[in-house]
């Protein structure tokens, strides 16, 4: 059965939402940037007529450059002085826009990066106070602006609140301060009960804004009510108040009529009534509250409307701007310092006032740099939708984490991060898409069942549908006949990401969503292959990954290179394609007469090598052949992600669930020596190495050959210049920049001295490699901006070893604890020998049992030589159908290649296996089979660290911590107990003191030991000084009865 995927595009979502951003419509409603007015002045600004300006470079000019890939923005502008016009319907440069690229992500001075699609909720929300029993809350929550929240209590007391302040006001008083009469509330409201309450608040005096008295009052801010009134009447401006076009449809569909729907976006006084008369109606029992956590009340904000925002809330510091650059303008003319004909443009309007807030919204939380580890955890990043951001997360309980009725087809019930945020960040579903609106919806077919009870589809449409239009909180028994929407697939609930994982319906929920969160923190192996057992999702994850390009048109290769591939599109007279070409029809012939064909010459070109966020080399490899007939869509290069076209990432490896002498107790795993004698799950490493050329206070940088005290053998892979060759095998210490500084001498007699002899202080300040780090040189970069950058890419093989991170896809994850030779390992009746040992516990408390299902169908595959494609969830057509699948399949395998031992009817999918060491078959049977098996990106050599000497701490004088500052392993409060246990007194006394922050009888220890002296007797420490400072800022005071005195402690 094939899989039937209406997936568009994933990453169109944010395309298109880009693309509706740089619409004209969307600029002339938001963009009030229009008149602004002086004493001598008058700017004019149309809107109307916008003008962009693409980029000079391409998207892999600005990857190579650290540039910016940005589209500029020029607006029209008229300038007039006392009816005179000083510019007439001159472009001005605007601001400058970071532009989307195909693949969906922005560049970023040379970083790939995306906007983080997260959760708004506009409109009007009732719902019951979750921390005091029995109040009701009605929140408005606006596009821009301080939220609105009315309460009312056990008490029916109606309060009113505004923004993030804690004080509450009478709703009739406020309601009265914004022009509302007493008459028109009482008749709108019409219930006794709350209006005696509304009452008991005495009224204050109407106060006239206009008044000076009133003014002062603001300024001093005696009375919080005339504040507050203030406050309130910045609802009605545009400014400071908006509730947006979905805010106003839901505050009109709540408390409105049809025939008296408002279409203001700013709130009115009888928004407030309506909302007050619905929680009173609320408050009696009618009508309904609102389910906050339904998707019907959550909009995505993609790209497009988060640039908008940020460009509107920074139109206000522009306009500011402008008219204090004109006041200054202005004066300089009055008093004859400037001419009015010699102004430039630049003296008026700031193009960078939002470029700077662009960039600033570019390297905030809300943009993240691109996961470029493999196909998967890129798609996933984009696919990401955050539900609360910032300090919010803390406070959410589990209720805002649980899982929906609404999320079916919309949000994947599985994939979210494990840790404090998991519920928080979600997926979206394989076949979700979001609307205009922002509303998550899904795909449903139309159905009609005939007498006979057969379905037929209607025209084989599918309808999409929101959270809005569904009824998710009854569940009814129906006939079939009555059924006319059924979902498009059984997999539709579930993100792309878990999809791929094959017998997920046998596997505990938590191990799923470990196997889809460590597929995505796989590197891909040099010798990679495409997985026995697949769910076909893993085509939609290749057709949609910007390295492997697919056909834009149908033809015939005629030119295959590493940089492009020539197709031939033939098309006849009215430019029709035609179905059928071949190769004779270029060739000419003297018998035969041809008609004369038109041929397109298409060139795709391909990328150059290049290097992901976390360094993985990534190039293009053409799979097609010369002379090759191509289909539009078909995938016509490899990249490091895929092998033929298919997602290729791990290595089918032969695995046995047994003990193996403790040696894989819990999660460890051994393995066979040949995995890394022949490389199978070795990858490349990417090291980036960069150094600036500087010239400050400091002293001049010069890169050169020439480094002082240095040998020739040390410089010999150094060109000219002094910067290293390419391809060049690189080892710990080596010279990578030769680079020289030249210190400034504040010495006069120092100076008199250098001038005498000619001889300058030159310090070698070059950059080498790490300790840790050696490879080939396989690309050099030197970048000119404000400084001079060399950046230097090793390329580094990493074999796999102890310590290193592998996994299944079934969350069955482990830390390889051992190596045996191929001697030692078992073997099986065959004279295979077993690559992996896994430990059998590992299965039964976690549940994933679907491992052993694609264990044993992978090794009836190896053996039929078989590639398999299951969709999850069969057993919907029949019970234990997963069962039924993997034992015809062993039953075939054994037939077929005549090894009994791989279907035994008695013990079926255990086999009997014999011990390396001794050749004697195990007393038990165990079981073995193919695994797709990853290598995870948490390698060993990234996370040790060790450290002889290195930084101190200024305050505490203790090493510092972190391998990036070359720290020391902190021996904590647990360590000590270890030691105190044991009873090792003088070692724990060293470790706290002189090996720790004693500085005084850390440096006479030194000492004493070239001298071969006893060792000093250890002080009191650092930080135990420090502690005592620290107790008399407080008035503490404590003092150590030693033989110095308290006085002599810290001299």
């Amino acid at each position: 059965m094939q899989i039937k995927s209406i997936t568009t595009d994933p990453i169109e979502l944010q395309i298109e939402s880009f693309k509706d951003f740089l619409k004209k419509e969307t600029y002339e409603e938001n963009l009030y940037l229009k008149f602004i007015n002086n004493k001598f002045f008058k700017l004019n600004f149309n809107s109307q007529n916008l003008k962009f300006k693409l980029p000079l470079l391409t998207p892999e000019e600005c990857f190579l450059k650290n540039k910016t890939y940005s589209l500029k923005v020029y607006i029209n502008l008229t300038i007039k002085k006392t009816n005179k016009i000083i510019l007439l319907n001159k472009y001005v440069l605007l601001t400058e826009i970071p532009l989307i690229t195909k693949n969906g992500n922005f560049i970023i001075n040379g970083n790939p990066r995306i906007m983080v699609q997260s959760i708004r909720s506009t409109g009007l929300f009732t719902y019951e106070d979750k921390k005091i029993q029995g109040n009701l809350l009605t929140t408005i929550i606006p596009i821009k602006g301080s939220w609105v929240t009315l309460k009312i209590n056990f008490d029916n007391n109606i309060y009113f609140k505004l923004g993030k302040t804690n004080k509450k006001l009478s709703a009739l008083k406020v309601l009265q301060d914004l022009g509302l009469t007493r008459k028109k509330i009482f008749y709108c409201l019409k219930n006794i009960i709350f209006l005696k309450n509304l009452t008991q608040y005495k009224e204050k005096k109407r106060i006239n804004i206009n008044s000076k008295f009133f003014k002062l009052k603001i300024f001093i801010k005696k009375n919080y009510f005339i504040n507050y009134k203030i406050e309130c009447l910045l609802l009605y401006k545009k400014n400071y108040f908006d509730l947006g076009k979905l805010g106003r449809e839901k505050l009109n569909k709540k408390i409105y009529i049809k025939n008296n729907y408002l279409s203001s976006k700013r709130l009115k006084a009888e928004d407030l009534l309506g909302c007050i008369h619905n929680l009173i109606n609320l408050k009696n029992g009618i009508g309904e509250k609102d389910n906050i956590d339904s998707l019907a009340n959550k909009r995505i904000i993609l790209v497009g409307e988060i640039l908008n925002n940020q460009i509107l809330n920074n139109l206000n510091k522009l306009t500011d701007n402008l008219k204090s650059r004109l006041k200054l303008l202005t004066r300089k003319i009055i008093y004859n310092k400037k001419n009015v004909k010699d102004f430039q443009i630049k003296e008026i309007l700031n193009s960078q006032i939002i470029s700077v807030s662009l960039k600033k919204l570019f390297t905030s939380n809300l943009s993240q740099i691109m996961e470029e580890t493999n196909p998967m955890s890129e798609i996933t990043h984009k696919r990401k939708i955050y539900s609360l951001t910032g300090s919010k997360k803390r406070d959410s309980n589990l209720v805002v984490r649980e899982v929906t009725p609404t999320y079916f087809g919309k949000i994947c019930p599985i994939e979210t991060v494990e840790g404090k945020n998991a519920g928080l960040i979600w997926s979206l579903a394989k076949e979700a898409r979001i609307n205009k609106d922002g509303f998550i919806e899904t795909p449903f077919y139309l159905i009609k069942f005939v007498k006979n009870k057969t379905k037929i589809n209607l025209n084989k449409t599918f309808i999409f549908l929101s959270s809005k239009q569904e009824k998710t909180q009854k569940y009814l028994k129906l006939n079939k006949s009555n059924i006319f929407l059924m979902p498009i697939s059984r997999i539709q609930m579930l993100s792309l990401g878990t999809a791929t994982i094959p017998f997920l319906e046998h596997n505990d929920a938590n191990r799923v969503l470990m196997g889809s969160n460590m597929q995505r923190q796989t590197i891909p192996v040099i010798k990679k292959e495409s997985p026995i057992l697949t769910t076909g999702i893993d085509i939609i994850i290749i057709k949609n990954n910007y390295y492997n390009i697919k056909a834009k048109y149908s033809g015939l290769i005629k030119y295959i290179d590493t940089k492009k591939i020539v197709i031939y599109e033939k098309l006849n007279n009215n430019n029709e394609k035609i179905i059928s070409l071949s190769t004779s029809s270029f060739y000419k012939s003297k018998n035969i007469k041809t008609k004369k064909i038109q041929i397109n010459n298409k060139k795709i070109y391909l990328l150059k090598k290049r290097f992901s966020n976390q360094n993985n080399f990534i190039q293009m490899k053409p799979i097609v052949k010369e002379n090759n007939y191509i289909v539009k869509g078909e995938i016509i290069t490899d990249s490091i992600y895929s092998k033929k076209g298919k997602l290729s990432l791990g290595k089918n490896l032969l695995i046995a669930y047994m003990p193996w002498k403790g040696y894989n107790f819990e999660d460890a795993v051994i393995i066979n020596k040949r995995l890394i004698d022949e490389d199978i799950l070795s990858s490349i490493y990417i090291k980036k190495y960069k150094t600036f050329i500087l010239n400050n206070d400091t002293g001049k940088e010069k890169v050169t050959k020439k480094i002082p005290k240095t040998k020739k053998e040390e410089k010999y892979n150094l060109n000219k210049n002094g910067i290293i060759k390419e391809g060049v095998f690189l080892k710990k210490g080596n010279i990578i920049v030769g680079k020289i500084k030249q210190a400034t001498q504040n010495n006069y007699k120092n100076k008199i001295l250098n001038l005498i002899f000619k001889k300058r202080r030159v310090k070698d300040v070059s950059l080498r490699t790490n300790d840790d780090h050696q490879g080939k040189v396989i690309e050099i970069r030197i970048i000119k901006n404000k400084f001079v950058s060399i950046i230097i890419y090793i390329a580094e093989k990493r074999k796999i070893q102890i310590g290193d991170k592998i996994s299944g896809r079934h969350g069955n994850k482990g830390i390889i604890s051992k190596f045996l030779e191929q001697e030692n390992m078992p073997y099986l009746q065959d004279g295979k020998i077993i690559d992996i040992i896994l430990n059998p516990l590992g299965i039964p408390s976690r549940m994933n049992v679907g491992q052993l299902f694609e264990c044993l169908l992978g090794l009836a595959g190896k053996n039929l030589r078989e590639n398999y494609q299951l969709i999850p969830f069969d057993e919907v057509f029949k019970n234990e159908t997963s069962k039924i699948i993997v034992y015809n399949k062993l039953y075939e395998a054994s037939k077929k290649t005549k090894k009994k031992w791989i279907f035994n009817p008695n013990n079926v999918g255990k086999s009997l296996i014999f011990n390396g060491k001794t050749g004697k078959p195990y007393l038990q049977q165990v079981t073995v089979g193919y695994s797709y098996i990853l290598k995870l990106i948490h390698q060993v050599k990234d996370k040790i660290a060790a450290r002889s000497t290195g930084s101190y701490s200024v305050i505490t004088k203790q090493p510092l911590r972190g391998k990036a500052k070359k720290g020391g392993q902190r021996f904590g409060e647990m360590e000590i107990w270890a030691l105190e246990g044991f009873g090792c007194a003088y070692n724990l006394q060293e470790i706290i003191t002189i090996k720790s922050d004693d500085t005084t009888n850390k440096f006479k220890l030194l000492y004493n030991l070239i001298k071969g002296s006893n060792l000093p007797e250890p002080g009191i420490p650092e930080s135990s000084k420090l502690f005592i400072l620290e107790l008399e800022s407080i008035c503490i005071k404590i003092s150590i009865n030693k033989k110095a005195s308290h006085k002599n402690l810290f001299n």
